[in-house]
């Protein structure tokens, strides 16, 4: 489990359908069960981990925090406890660092067949009653797989057979948003667009540092238009033109889909 370690969040894909075509050792389909052998796979290793950094010759002598971090964690894994008090307790910073399993952030899967695809079935109901509905998400790996090979008119017209209204696919990336209290910017120019992930309640020149540490040592403004009316007014030009464009200043607040450009000194 070393290799996830640095990962910053950890999506489970869990099996919640039937189907006489996928061997399964334990024979019954059970998701709960499921789950709860990779979560004590995790702490187990999280245990060894911890035990090694709190000996005397590994222990971090110039972070407390994280000392404490790990100290907590390992008490409430022996005594089976929920390790949610460690992030509440201790800066988002520190936790990371810390790096254990058990305190990733963490998105479930719902893997269904298509008859299940649009409201779940028993396997999920299940699986949300003990865990939750707002860290989990109902797919059918096999009709994402068969969506993502048609033309957009033929999408459109197979996902309104289906009764879904937006894909599996974007259905995950939106709850990983909002699970690592992340968004996107643009920058849009003749060559190219490309989007930048920034922490949410981001600063213009935070948002700028994303492209070059220079870009946020010498901000001075950023041209804002917001997705939508770039979208409308066909690009800069006629945002600019119809007035849609901002001058926004440091302490603005960047917000999820905005357009930007920005000014600054070298």
């Amino acid at each position: 489990l070393s290799h996830i370690r640095e990962v910053d969040t950890i999506i489970h894909m869990i099996r919640c359908f039937d189907s006489e075509d996928v061997q399964n050792v334990n024979k019954t389909v059970d998701p709960i069960r499921d789950i709860e052998i990779i979560e004590t796979e995790m702490k187990l290793a999280d245990i060894e981990s911890i035990e090694k950094r709190l000996t005397k010759k590994n222990k971090d002598k110039n972070n407390d925090n994280i000392n404490q971090i790990l100290e907590k964690s390992l008490k409430l894994i022996n005594s089976n406890k929920d390790l949610n008090e460690v992030s509440q307790t201790f800066d988002d910073k520190y936790v990371k660092m810390a790096g254990l399993l058990c305190l990733k952030p963490k998105l479930f899967v719902c893997n269904v067949d298509e008859q299940s695809i649009a409201s779940g079935n028993n396997y999920t109901k299940k699986f949300i009653n003990k865990f939750g509905e707002k860290n989990t998400v109902i797919i059918s790996a096999e009709i994402e797989n068969q969506i993502n090979q048609l033309s957009k008119d033929e999408k459109n017209s197979y996902m309104k057979i289906l009764n879904i209204k937006e894909t599996g696919l974007n259905n995950l990336i939106k709850k990983g948003y909002e699970l690592l209290k992340i968004e996107t910017f643009f920058t849009s120019g003749s060559e190219e667009s490309r989007a930048w992930t920034i922490k949410k309640n981001c600063t213009a020149p935070e948002a700028a540092g994303e492209i070059h540490s220079d870009f946020q040592k010498g901000f001075i403004r950023a041209e804002t238009v917001s997705f939508d009316d770039f979208v409308d007014c066909n690009g800069w030009l006629e945002a600019k033109n119809k007035g849609k464009m901002r001058l926004e200043g440091k302490d603005y607040l960047v917000c999820d889909g905005d357009i930007l450009n920005f000014r600054f000194n070298t």
